[in-house]
């Protein structure tokens, strides 16, 4: 009689826990977008390229997208998905299984045992997180999805190891995360601002009548300042070496003191301020008629 009870009170009381678990949908063939992040022709383009990367490797890449994992973890569920992929134990072992989970915004991997050693856990799920990742807020999802099943197709050839990273892996990551960004803003507005901060400084010691080598002097120094200024707001954003910064030094000094040399850049054709003549124009006898 105990033991009835005891069962009947460990199903009211567990029950609901394990009724709640996400269930594992039918899987059919390598695309199974149930989260409908993949427009039909990006599927279909993405589905020729399993097929292609299975042809030409032996490897098997399946991609598995719900709209929400329902509370369960992640891993576990991964771990009910993968066995109902619809192929033999031999192709089983040489696969890999792409999951996303869009309300909760994670990413899953889950491999056979010929692939394991290639995707050691946790650092796989944050690295296909970071390529996937990127585009759950944009209009194009699936450009994630393109993006991690290419970062699996470079690991199953070897092309990169996701226990280190390669020098074209860290270019990416800089370039993905703008870590050049600082640099390239500093290369181009640094010299433009020192050019305009000399020019203005020009425009102004020429009203006050300062001599010529003052005035460029004083470009020079403004030139400098401003680009030292310029580099210093873009370093935060991202750090850049000493070689820039003389680099740009070198051209932001020049460009001030000709910012400086007021009478050269508006005069003549390089007149950056329209000057107005006093002409006075004469009428033809045709044009006086009728006054």
């Amino acid at each position: 009689m105990i033991l009835p009870l005891f069962a009947l009170f460990a199903i009211l009381i567990f029950g609901p826990f394990s009724s709640a678990a996400r269930e594992v949908p039918v899987l059919k063939g390598p695309i199974n977008d149930f989260a409908g992040m993949m427009p039909q022709a990006s599927a279909h383009d993405l589905e020729e390229r399993l097929k292609r990367f299975k042809a030409q490797t032996g490897h098997t890449v399946v991609v598995l997208t719900v709209p929400s994992l329902e509370d369960e973890d992640m891993e576990s569920f991964g771990r009910k998905a993968f066995p109902s992929l619809p192929l033999e134990e031999t192709d089983l072992r040489k696969s890999v299984l792409l999951l996303v989970a869009v309300k909760e915004r994670k990413v899953g991997l889950q491999t056979g045992s010929e692939l394991r050693q290639l995707f050691p856990e946790p650092a796989s799920s944050q690295k296909l997180l970071a390529h996937v990742g990127l585009y759950f807020d944009g209009f194009r999802r699936d450009l994630g999805i393109h993006a991690g099943v290419n970062y699996i197709f470079r690991v199953i050839k070897g092309e990169i190891h996701v226990d280190d990273m390669t020098e074209v892996e860290k270019l990416e990551e800089a370039s993905l995360k703008g870590g050049e960004a600082g640099a390239i803003f500093a290369l181009f507005l640094a010299p433009y601002f020192a050019f305009m901060v000399g020019g203005l400084w020009g425009i102004y010691a020429m009203t006050l009548g300062l001599p010529r080598e003052i005035r460029l002097f004083m470009g020079a120094i403004l030139g400098g300042g401003t680009a030292k200024i310029v580099t210093l707001l873009m370093a935060l954003i991202s750090s850049f070496g000493d070689a820039l910064w003389f680099f740009i030094l070198a051209v932001s000094i020049p460009l001030g003191v000709f910012g400086s040399l007021t009478e050269f850049w508006m005069s003549g054709e390089w007149s950056g301020i329209p000057r107005v003549k006093d002409r006075k124009t004469t009428r033809k006898p045709s044009e006086k008629m009728g006054i």
